[in-house]
């Protein structure tokens, strides 16, 4: 554990950017409106004027159901809702996890205890991805695939309500000399900034020399740092993780005795970091899981 803290710091240093695929560093750069306005609008195919920040918890209807934790919501000119999220190791249910998301928003625009006329604003969920969701050989090459309502048998559109844009990164390899327009750009920078030594010269534009600017590691705070370097730690836990995961099989099938039946991704997740003697707080931060559902998974792990 220690070693990898010294490794987490000394990459955080030695690195020129930011990686964007951290919860500090996502945050950091699109919690900056002129940056989040222009991602949106270029990858999601909106024609945003203003944004306004939300309430990044949406709680259940009764305080028994567990809090729901977006990385970023907000709203546009139109009150129309965005929730941005990005995702770094791959979950079981990530789709169904989405599908929770878009719901607790269109929930919270019913009006309490008046007359309503169900007029909903449109909601979009975009989702940053480290992996690969979509699988088939037709979209092997689709970076960016949106997901709308649509009635089967007309093939028309249903509703223009609920939209969901998937960006699957690791489907995008281009090199700063083969990138054509804003969207590529965009998919380049969150992909590779946090390997950068200055920006290419095939980048160009006031937007993305923005985003870099706001990425460079020497204009954190001292408690900036201490934050990113954090999240930094945890992305390798989770990457660590992914990678183990992959060489087991997936892990399903495999943690006999220490579960009954099959494990769920986060449960998944949350018995590796214990193993590697992650922090509570941490497992709870990097799962979702709650601190009973967690500590539930400690006592049924083996005792050394």
């Amino acid at each position: 554990m220690a070693k990898e803290k010294v490794k987490t710091e000394d990459n955080a240093i030695q690195s020129v950017y930011i990686h964007p695929l951290t919860d500090f560093g996502f945050k950091k750069l699109f919690l900056n409106k002129e940056l989040l306005i222009n991602f949106l609008n270029d990858v999601a195919g909106t024609n945003i004027k203003e944004v306004t920040y939300l309430p990044t918890e949406g709680l259940g209807e009764y305080k028994e159901e567990r809090a729901t934790n977006f990385d970023l919501l907000c709203k546009n000119e139109k009150d129309e809702f965005f929730i941005v999220e990005m995702q770094l190791g791959e979950q079981t249910f990530f789709i169904d996890r989405v599908l929770l998301y878009a719901a607790q928003v269109i929930r919270k625009q019913a009006p309490r205890k008046k007359r309503w006329d169900y007029n909903l604003k449109a909601v979009y969920v975009v989702s940053v991805l480290s992996f690969i969701i979509f699988k088939e050989k037709s979209a092997e090459n689709e970076v960016i695939e949106t997901v709308s309502l649509y009635r089967e048998k007309a093939g028309k559109r249903f509703s223009e309500k609920l939209k969901f844009i998937f960006i699957e990164l690791p489907k995008f390899n281009k090199q700063p000399s083969k990138l054509e327009n804003n969207t590529d750009t965009w998919l380049f920078l969150l992909k590779n900034t946090f390997q950068l030594k200055k920006c290419p010269p095939q980048i160009k534009g006031k937007i993305f020399k923005l985003f870099l600017e706001i990425a460079e590691v020497k204009h954190l705070t001292p408690k900036e740092m201490e934050t990113y370097t954090k999240s930094l730690e945890n992305n390798y836990y989770v990457l660590d993780i992914a990678n183990c995961a992959r060489m087991e099989g997936r892990m399903e099938g495999r943690m006999e005795g220490i579960m009954e039946g099959r494990m769920e991704g986060s449960r998944q997740v949350a018995i590796k970091m214990l193993i590697k003697g992650a922090p509570i707080e941490e497992v709870i931060y990097m799962t979702e899981l709650s601190k009973e559902q967690v500590l539930e998974v400690l006592e049924q792990l083996p005792k050394s």
